[in-house]
């Protein structure tokens, strides 16, 4: 929305958001948790209501006519709605393309997600540079815009620890319930063993307000507490990387983070037993984490439940901090990732301008 504000004049914006992007100037009656649904038998229930949903805002855009619709993440819903408009907008004898923001992760699993992707929409904004490939044979128009996370100027000095110093370590084990349940008991108990090797070792856990008291529960209960401190308050994430020699991560955006400041270190995750049986049939492995996936390489060596136990947890950590190239190594990646993932652009806005101007025609600014 800032991008095409700043490149074509403030527009006019309706839909579905948040105060963000309220602030940009949208205007509607729908907050965007109404789109927020957790688990199969959730979206179940929740169904008739998203449906009815849907139709309302099918009517408000074939009542506007708008250049452009722009659905947003949330698949299952915008493609849905997507179809449905294009449906509409068809027996009206009218068009204005439909673009998603962004791809789906169909390199990682489900490749047979893009077909549908390809029937419902017009135009696709992609994070990844090789994300473009797996539609445009489809048919479909897609252009890569970069990815918002690298432009972020933390990336651009990032702190680092004196290498003499007592190692300190940054532990990541999730921003939901169920993940703090099953990745931190195994993350403690294995940091708890890596003080055999490393007596003076500490710990921070940068977390979220709504997760900070299920994660304090945790760490009383430990023979370490007093060597691990939890940070909740704002900017929580970089503070801690600014003072550690490793990361001990689960998989998620997180490790991408992780990766663009330089830190090394090992990403693990550890889901329910079914979870995980669906998961090792619909998802790649070896694509699971986003840095390792993007360059080609382990820049994280990956640790999947029943792998991911303290032991083995333990194991690799001292094996990262007794290693004295990894600094070197994730600083390089680092650099690589930027490079890669900024695309020549000097903002995420530009590249979005140049993007959107497929659909919207040269800027005016």
């Amino acid at each position: 929305m800032k991008a095409v504000n700043g490149g074509w004049g403030p527009q006019e914006w309706i839909g579905v958001g948040g105060p963000a992007m309220r602030a940009e100037g949208l205007v509607g009656t729908t907050d965007m948790e109404a789109l927020t649904v957790f688990g199969f038998s959730a979206a179940l229930a929740a169904y008739p209501r998203l449906s009815r949903l849907a139709d309302s805002l099918v009517d408000d855009v074939i009542a506007a006519r708008p250049k452009a619709v722009i659905t947003v993440d949330v698949k299952g819903f915008s493609l849905r709605f997507a179809a449905r408009l294009k449906r509409r907008m068809k027996s009206a004898g009218w068009h204005a393309p439909v673009i998603h923001c962004v791809a789906p992760t169909v390199w990682a699993w489900g490749a047979w997600r893009r077909h549908r992707v390809a029937k419902s929409v017009d135009g696709l904004l992609c994070l990844f540079p090789f994300e473009p490939e797996w539609f445009e044979p489809l048919g479909v128009k897609t252009a890569f815009i970069g990815h918002p996370e690298a432009f972020n100027p933390a990336y651009d000095a990032p702190r680092r620890p004196d290498p003499a110093s007592a190692p300190h370590i940054v532990m990541l084990p999730g921003s939901r319930r169920s993940e703090i349940r099953h990745i931190l008991p195994p993350m403690l108990a294995g940091f708890e063993m890596l003080r055999d090797s490393f007596p003076e070792i500490t710990a921070t856990i940068p977390t979220l307000p709504r997760i900070a008291d299920s994660i304090e529960a945790s760490c009383a209960a430990t023979a370490s507490a007093e060597a691990i401190s939890i940070d909740q308050d704002e900017g929580a994430l970089f503070r801690a990387l600014g003072s550690g020699h490793a990361v001990l991560a689960a998989s998620g955006t997180v490790t991408l983070q992780t990766a663009l400041y330089g830190a090394p270190g090992v990403a693990c995750y550890i889901a329910p037993a079914l979870s995980a049986a669906i998961g090792r049939r619909l998802v790649s492995m070896d694509r699971v984490i986003l840095p390792n996936a993007l360059l080609g390489r382990e820049v994280y060596p990956f640790l999947f439940q029943e792998r991911a136990s303290a032991p083995a947890l333990a194991g690799a950590m001292r094996q990262v901090l007794s290693d004295a190239e990894a600094g070197r190594r994730a600083a390089n990646d680092a650099e690589d990732l930027r490079k890669m993932l900024r695309g020549g652009a000097g903002s995420f806005e530009a590249g979005v301008v140049e993007a959107m101007a497929d659909w919207l025609g040269p800027p005016s600014r």
